[in-house]
């Protein structure tokens, strides 16, 4: 089958089923002038200025030199060698690309989001036993998200694939650069660059912690003395991150001088003991000197290697021999992810001689030890620097004000643009940019790069479609699309990993009446569209579905995920603080008057934050000053005003989607009610891009021994599925397994064949059951074409009368369900549908037409 069937200025074949799809759908068909109207070309002139004049602009002489002209040269340059090097037939298809119409690069397949490993076999690069799971058991898929696939280290952290040691060369165990580009060009198909940072393993950070001190220019670095004056100085205050680890992770660089160079580390710690010893007359350990050579990193509450590590077990026996508790001198950090305990100084152990003395050590003892190690320990043991670290300690964030980290993110991208990718998820864009002083977030200068961006991939890889992924609301994301000349093409959109697990908790449909909503207030142009996930490789984002659940609601299902066996992971915000708006939200949501409550337990400071009254510690002192609090919000209350005493908000849930929803005893029902959800993911998805996480092609439950295993809360929900195992249970035709993946296939080769589904329709809607039935009817359309989605949220069977006008099917005598194959007539003039306990009804005028060879 053709890739492009829907790129008109193709080939006579394809501009034949470009047409009868539209005679056959009844959508809207763009004229012969527009379609004709624009040739693409490669390297466009204009476009080639614009990258320039971005760059000069973005990187003004006054502040950065020479950077802009000199960067701008290079990048330039590498586009044009790269068009020169791509594959001929790529570049024929390009050429072929009819610019005017921006939707042809867009295929109606669902997109599975797996890693490259999410499915192994022994002996087998993953990536081709990925590629023949699908084609032997679910040949219906047809799009294809891998999920960060460069070279990676595999035995320690990696954030799930996104801390890269190189972001341009595929990693071994996945598979070759070539096998690669092969299953990218077989489906509809995506991949990540990973804008913002690599792994400290990349090799040009370790020859900056060699000693190379250019080779540090690629990255944001700073010594000691410079971390702590811009800190005095404010810079870092505003910086906003989406993690609760440290900014700012320390390292250590080799020693400058000889022999201490040469050394290794046991060999330095000899040494220090001796001069300790020679100075002082005092002896020191092994173990001592290793807790002080590591004792910024403890107190910086980063996560350390397990090279680093190791330091801390031997600490503990020796002062544990030694009869001193080592409560006496550690406690456990808050926000470490680790396998190992997360150890961190208790209160009160601020410096070197305050450990000493904790380790049995008299005062001057301790102050004669601690200065000597102090003075030389630079020098003997090399400069301690910090690199800046948003996403976690092992990712090294790439410096984009610099010649040496954009030619770096020059050389990544293209090593995408040379490929037959359709799209190209742009990871964490919105972190891309520095400047202190500021939120480091969505600056800008960013909007700048990223038109340079566009503007690249539109120089030479037309067909391939730039995915923004910004984890945030719906509000956030459609404001990006509605905003300024150019908006982006496609953005994903996370809110439905949250708001379907609450619709199927509280039974009601009306939530989702909420999206469409701020859907229709924003009104995004026709040509952006969205990549919408109903789950993904990461926890669930609390802020993707922020500004479409209430308090009530988001409560609900963080004490679910939690009874349920996930995880809450939590970020820090201000303690005893609030903004006005957010209280303002929940005294509409709650009922209560905002100005009287506002004076009985803040004070307004006029910055638009409010703040507790310092007698109000706890959530029985709220109550005792407003008791009517606890009768009229109850848990409510209690989760509103814990997150801002204890200034700890939830802001992400680790849990499978399987064990998200309500608990179920009934295997039958489980399965079809998991069934019951896609179905609904998929129509409230509508024209854009469906997708389907992996693991949810098989509804995995919430994975405890990966979790165990990494420390890594996220890992609940990323299984690394053994093939062999899998074949045995899908070969047993009653399964759980077998059976699910028998209909989950069929479920998206209809959705996949639907033309009401179609890129180029509507936006899908919620068509209004009777008040108190827990039925979600979803209705989609492109052009005459129609199609209802109907899913009963409940366990109870539901009689509902449809009418046929609400569902788009005025004048019709009957109506098929596609997933049965019943047909329904009319009934004094309703559609009258018995719903089994999380039954599903796919409706339509005539059956969708569903290709033999998409069915198992």
């Amino acid at each position: 089958m053709m890739k492009y069937l829907l790129n008109s200025t193709g080939s006579p074949v394809v501009r034949e089923r470009f047409f009868n799809f539209y005679l056959t759908a009844g959508c809207a068909l763009p004229t012969i002038e527009d379609m004709n109207e624009k040739k693409w070309e490669p390297l466009e002139q204009g476009k080639l200025d614009k990258i320039n004049s971005l760059f000069l602009k973005t990187y003004p002489e006054s502040e950065y030199g020479s950077l802009g002209r000199d960067i701008s040269n290079y990048w330039i340059g590498l586009l044009r060698e790269s068009w020169d090097d791509k594959d001929e037939d790529l570049r024929r298809l390009d050429l072929d690309y009819n610019p005017s119409d921006p939707l042809s690069r867009v295929e109606q397949k669902t997109t599975v989001i797996a890693y490259a490993d999410s499915i192994k076999r022994e002996g087998e690069k993953s990536l081709e036993t990925l590629d023949r799971f699908f084609k032997t058991w679910l040949p219906a898929v047809g799009g294809l998200h891998i999920l960060p696939a460069c070279t990676v280290v595999e035995d320690r952290f990696n954030d799930g694939y996104f801390s890269q040691v190189e972001r341009n060369n595929i990693h071994s165990a996945f598979g070759s650069n070539e096998l690669f580009a092969d299953i990218v060009k077989r489906y509809f198909s995506m991949n990540d660059i990973v804008l913002g940072h690599v792994d400290i393993e990349n090799p040009v950070f370790q020859e900056y912690l060699q000693g190379h001190d250019k080779a540090g220019l690629k990255f944001y670095t700073f010594t000691m003395e410079e971390y702590e004056s811009l800190k005095a100085a404010g810079s870092f205050d505003k910086v906003f991150r989406p993690r609760p680890f440290p900014l700012f992770t320390i390292f250590r660089r080799l020693p400058v001088e000889m022999p201490y160079r040469s050394l290794s580390h046991s060999g330095r710690v000899d040494v220090m003991i001796k001069l300790i010893k020679k100075m002082r007359g005092i002896t020191l350990e092994h173990p001592v000197i290793n807790i002080l050579w590591l004792f910024n990193k403890i107190k910086n509450d980063q996560m350390l290697l397990d090279e680093d590590y190791r330091f801390i077990t031997e600490f503990i026996e020796w002062i544990e021999n030694k009869g001193i508790n080592r409560k006496e001198i550690f406690t456990e950090s808050m926000t470490q992810e680790v396998q190992h305990v997360p150890y961190i100084f208790v209160p009160g152990i601020d410096n070197e001689e305050c450990l000493l003395e904790a380790c049995g050590f008299t005062p001057p003892q301790a102050e004669a030890a601690a200065s000597i190690f102090r003075e030389t320990n630079m020098r003997l043991f090399g400069e301690e620097i910090r690199a800046l670290t948003t996403f976690s300690h092992v990712q090294v964030d790439v410096n984009t004000t610099t010649f040496e980290g954009l030619k770096a993110l020059a050389c990544d991208l293209v090593f995408y643009l040379k490929k037959d990718l359709n799209m190209l998820r742009l990871d964490a864009v919105n972190y891309a940019f520095k400047k202190w002083g500021t939120s480091c977030f969505g600056l800008p200068e960013l909007d700048s790069l990223m038109k340079i961006i566009y503007l690249s991939m539109e120089c030479i890889s037309p067909r391939m479609i730039p995915n923004l992924e910004v984890n945030d609301s719906l509000t956030t994301i459609l404001n990006q699309m509605t905003s300024g000349s150019a908006p982006p093409p496609m953005m994903h959109d996370f809110f439905l990993a949250s708001l379907l697990p609450a619709v199927f908790h509280s039974g009601k449909p009306e939530i989702i009446g909420r999206i469409f909503s701020k859907i229709k207030e924003y009104n995004p142009p026709h040509d952006s569209i969205r990549f919408s996930l109903s789950e993904s490789h990461d926890g669930k984002s609390v802020r993707g579905s922020l500004d479409l659940l209430t308090f009530e609601e988001r409560m609900v299902l963080t004490r679910a995920v939690t009874e349920n066996g996930g995880y809450v992971k939590y970020k820090s915000i201000p303690a005893g603080s609030c903004p006005v708006v957010e209280f303002e939200q929940f005294c509409r949501e709650t009922g209560f008057d905002a100005e009287t409550l506002q004076a009985s337990i803040f004070t307004d400071s006029g910055d638009g934050m409010l703040y507790l009254k310092p007698e109000l510690k706890s959530i029985g002192d709220i109550n005792s000053v407003v008791p009517e609090l606890s009768r009229g919000a109850g848990e409510t209350l209690q989760f509103f005003f814990t997150r801002i005493i204890d200034g700890r908000d939830p802001y992400e849930l680790c849990i499978s989607t399987r064990d998200s929803l309500p608990a179920l005893f009934d295997e039958e029902l489980e399965l079809n009610r998991f069934l019951a959800f896609e179905t609904l993911a998929f129509a409230i998805m509508g024209r854009n891009v469906k997708t389907i996480y992996f693991n949810d092609l098989l509804a995995l439950p919430n994975d405890y021994k990966r979790v165990k295993v990494t420390g890594e809360l996220r890992n609940i929900k990323r299984t690394k599925v053994n093939y062999d195992e899998l074949l045995s249970k899908l070969e047993f035709k009653k399964s759980f397994e077998a059976r699910l993946v028998k209909r989950m296939n069929n479920l998206i080769a209809l959705v996949d064949s639907d033309p009401a589904l179609h890129f180029r329709g509507e936006e899908a809607c919620l068509i209004q059951a009777p008040e108190g039935v827990p039925v979600a009817l979803i209705g989609n359309r492109c052009g005459e074409a129609r199609s209802l989605c109907a899913v009963n949220l409940s366990g109870d069977t539901v009689n509902l009368l449809i009418d046929p006008v609400d569902a788009g099917f005025s004048d019709a005598s009957s109506v098929i369900d596609n997933i049965s194959g019943r047909e329904f007539d009319m009934i004094d003039g309703k559609i009258n549908i018995i719903m089994e306990p999380y039954a599903r009804m796919w409706l339509s005028l005539e059956a969708v037409a569903v290709p033999a060879e998409k069915l198992v």
